[in-house]
């Protein structure tokens, strides 16, 4: 007994140094550029109230419970929220200077206390305005060795709020929906693909030019497609690079050249999402999906790689905001 206390006591002992090595701090930002006048930018961020309808967070769980003071504007104004799939927290203005920048202090409680430095800034641009959103902090001690993914995890998130902002602005509403479904199921298919890999900031424009070949592949091999789907073999924020494969389900053979390749998705069991509007906020679909799993304490089957299931076509409807996209993420 008295060995394996001193084997634990050696490894804890260990773990502490390494944490007191670490820099626990950090520092995310992210800019946008939007066509609208500075001050229409800043009077949308400045107050709390229109926050539930672009953040990057509230999106996924609208039924959060949000509490707001000094009807959300002004140095001391609070905006609160406490949620399954959130968490709780508040942020609180501290410092604003009109059309110029915000100054806030975020204080997260769950899943863990901790507090940073929010700011906002705001400048002209030729056609409009560039806003920037960041946070600077440090992570509690025994966190610190999360403190380099908070740069690409937040960052994730502020891009996603950042677009949403610039949609509301720009054309005064947001094609973004989130319906968690929960654990469900999907049936195999066989299928035909291109397999591409590309930096994560040109998936948009690659798979652009992927459904485009297999659209050509379609029409050349009388191919009745319903539906389309992307799988994703590598797709992690901390890394700069995304590997994935976009087709169409067969039920017959065809001929391919080297450009495809065919293969068969495995039926599964799987954490569902429904996200109904546009692509570029699909990220709001996929962000409530991993949450709901980390809600739930359910694992993720790394053996099959996550898909996602385009049910209309953008060609076919063309408005954005009834786009629908069906989000599996496996689980054991």
């Amino acid at each position: 007994m008295e060995i394996v206390l001193i084997v634990v006591g050696i490894i804890l002992l260990g773990v502490i140094i390494w944490l007191v090595s670490l820099d626990g701090s950090y520092h995310v930002k992210r800019s946008m550029k939007i066509k609208t006048p500075v001050t229409t930018a800043y009077d949308l961020v400045s107050d709390y109230k229109t926050w539930k309808s672009w953040s990057p967070w509230l999106c996924m769980e609208p039924d959060a419970k949000v509490d707001i003071t000094q009807d959300g504007k002004g140095v001391g104004a609070v905006n609160s929220w406490v949620g399954d799939l959130v968490g709780s927290g508040e942020i609180e203005h501290l410092e604003l200077k009109e059309n110029e920048s915000i100054n806030q202090e975020i204080r997260f409680l769950k899943p863990f206390k901790s507090k940073s430095k929010v700011y906002w800034t705001f400048a002209e641009t030729e056609n409009g305005c560039e806003v920037t959103w960041g946070m600077e902090g440090a992570m509690p001690f025994l966190f610190k060795f999360m403190a380099k993914k908070m740069e690409p995890w937040i960052g994730m998130d502020y891009e996603r709020g950042l677009k949403m902002i610039k949609d509301l602005l720009e054309k005064g509403s947001i094609a973004s929906k989130v319906s968690i479904d929960g654990i469900s199921s999907l049936d195999g298919f066989k299928f035909v693909a291109i397999k591409e890999t590309c930096p994560m900031y040109e998936v948009g424009p690659s798979m652009k030019e992927t459904f485009a070949k297999i659209h050509e592949l379609c029409g050349s091999e009388n191919i009745e497609n319903k539906t389309a789907f992307s799988i994703y073999h590598k797709f992690d924020f901390t890394d700069p690079e995304c590997t994935y494969s976009s087709g169409v389900p067969i039920n017959k053979e065809i001929n391919i050249s080297d450009t495809f390749y065919k293969d068969s998705y495995p039926k599964i069991k799987a954490i569902k999402v429904t996200f109904k509007g546009d692509y570029e906020h699909l990220g709001n679909g996929w962000s409530a999906a991993f949450s709901y799993m980390r809600y739930k304490k359910l694992k993720m089957n790394k053996k099959i790689d996550p898909i996602e299931i385009y049910l209309n076509d953008p060609k076919k409807e063309t408005n954005p905001e009834d786009w629908l996209t069906a989000i599996y993420i496996p689980i054991k």
